[in-house]
């Protein structure tokens, strides 16, 4: 029997600490590859991340949204036909942030996404696949948090971010109320697509009052619920 990857993961809306999380489970899990949302090397992403990050700011001009989730199923039916080991692969800000924000941003029907989301899962039957979401109850106050602690290159690339995506352009909407607008209803969308997972799943705070504690109950998880005992 050809060994299959056991898939991870870690998704949850900018600052959450996704790739503090991505780290802390590499470090913890034998024989595992992990992949940040920017990494160079990162099998699953379609197009190249931005300097800044993985918003993906002109994939309107290379994509619609049909041509962008066609892209994202084969590069993981490839990744699947092609990777016969047991590894643990851990993926940074996958598949919602890379790939379903994207999908949205680009002005995706609900529906398309939807079908996107289950196309993603079938693919994934016969891998042991997990998701860890760090679920958040106010995405506006958790982005205001976010954009007071980062340099403010970043909060002016979430602007631009929006503001050229054809979600927002289809709507005449602008600046940071339209930013507010479009987080509200991506973040509803994607707290409804986690409800539709069907694998092992981890809903954990987003925004937690111990960072240390979050992290030992996800890496306990991942031992026992994604990978067998023998190799953590």
């Amino acid at each position: 029997m050809i060994p299959r990857p056991h898939i991870l993961f870690i998704d949850g809306l900018p600052g959450s600490g996704k790739s503090m999380a991505a780290k802390a489970v590499g470090g913890h899990i034998h024989n595992s590859r992990v992949f940040t949302e920017i990494a160079s090397n990162h099998p699953l992403l379609v197009g190249t991340p931005d300097p800044v990050g993985a918003g993906f700011v002109d994939i309107h001009e290379t994509h619609s949204a049909d041509s962008f989730a066609a892209a994202a199923l084969r590069k993981l039916e490839y990744f699947l036909e092609t990777t016969g080991d047991d590894t643990l692969y851990v993926f940074e800000s996958h598949p919602i942030q890379s790939t379903v924000r994207v999908l949205f941003q680009l002005g995706a029907p609900r529906m398309t996404i939807s079908h996107f989301w289950l196309h993603f899962q079938e693919r994934l039957e016969y891998v042991q696949a997990g998701l860890i979401y760090f679920q958040e109850n106010n995405p506006l106050e958790a982005i205001s948090e976010i954009a007071r602690k980062r340099d403010p290159t970043w909060k002016s690339y979430l602007i631009e971010l929006t503001q050229r995506s054809p979600w927002m352009q289809s709507r005449a909407l602008s600046g940071l109320e339209g930013v507010d607008q479009m987080l509200v209803e991506y973040a509803s969308l994607v707290d409804h697509l986690v409800d539709l997972w069907r694998y092992p799943i981890l809903k954990l705070a987003a925004r937690p009052e111990s960072y240390e504690q979050r992290t030992d109950a996800l890496t306990k998880w991942v031992a026992e619920s994604i990978i067998p005992s023998s190799r953590s």
